[in-house]
């Protein structure tokens, strides 16, 4: 069996160390000497090849000089410790869906923001239990086997907007995915009622982009931008069904924030969204656009 990619959390703490300790100056073997630890040690830290523990690295930041409240060290001993998703993973057990999965689900409970766009179907946060089933049994070849543990799952995520310091969630969806009979008349319409109670919420920002707008500039695809508070740093999340991408370098990061920039611009006002979602729904009751409800 191969083994498992380092997670995301693991490879950017690796890079951390090495950074601090090249910007020190020490090479491997000076690094070893410093901390008494061997050099094979660092090297397998630095490459993500181990599990770094929490007093390791608190140990280590502590001999390369940074102060025990210093930002930096915090961020180390964070992305180390994991945040509040070890609890919730013990109590939600991983369906085994997609690639990636479960460290897309946890560092998801670790945020404190997260703006998603998506251009035909609403986000999974933000779904209602009949919804979400409807878009898990869309996709014949997506491996998915048990439908009611994965919308169990799915609906279990929803808690990080209801805790005490609830995640903050962004998102602009394209207008076809208010438009779209996903499951049937009756559960579109649940869906666009409870998208309408969301907007209420002081945690969650609902934007559409309209048809009519003339340029998109997300037409490359969905994707997701967390702020995982464990580590204080963002990430870029590229979705798709057989594979799923981090982007957490500085420069991808900025490219995709910069098209959340622009997305948020050019989509509608809130109070038109609210607007748009609510002709939506009074299409789907009266039939306006014709179809049927199957």
């Amino acid at each position: 069996m191969p083994k498992r990619p380092p997670t995301v959390r693991r490879r950017r703490l690796g890079a951390q160390l090495r950074k601090i300790r090249e910007e020190r100056g020490l090479t491997l073997d000076e690094a070893a000497a410093l901390l008494s630890m061997s050099k094979s040690a660092i090297s397998r830290m630095e490459n993500a090849q181990v599990v770094a523990r929490t007093h390791e690295v608190n140990y280590i930041a502590m001999m390369y000089g940074l102060p025990e409240d210093d930002d930096l060290r915090v961020a180390l001993v964070g992305l180390a410790t994991g945040g509040r998703s070890r609890d919730w993973i013990r109590r939600h057990k991983l369906p085994g869906k997609g690639p990636n999965y479960g460290e897309y689900v946890l560092l998801e409970q670790d945020s404190s923001e997260l703006f998603a766009y998506h251009a035909d179907v609403i986000p999974g946060l933000l779904q209602t239990p009949e919804y979400a089933r409807a878009v898990m049994t869309s996709v014949p070849s997506s491996g998915a086997k048990d439908i009611d543990q994965l919308v169990a799952y799915r609906m279990a995520r929803k808690e990080a907007l209801t805790r005490t310091e609830p995640l903050s969630i962004s998102a602009v969806v394209g207008e076809a995915a208010i438009c779209q009979w996903m499951g049937g008349r009756e559960v579109m319409i649940a869906q666009l009622q409870y998208l309408l109670e969301l907007t209420e919420w002081p945690n969650i920002e609902l934007r559409v982009l309209p048809f009519t707008a003339t340029r998109n500039p997300g037409v490359d695809g969905s994707f997701a931008v967390l702020h995982v508070e464990a580590g204080n740093f963002p990430i870029v999340i590229v979705d798709g069904l057989q594979r799923r991408i981090f982007i957490d370098e500085d420069e991808g990061v900025a490219a995709y924030r910069a098209i959340q920039v622009e997305l948020r611009r050019i989509a509608l006002t809130e109070a038109q969204t609210r607007e748009r979602i609510e002709q939506a729904v009074w299409t789907l009751r009266t039939g306006a656009a014709g179809g049927n409800s199957r």
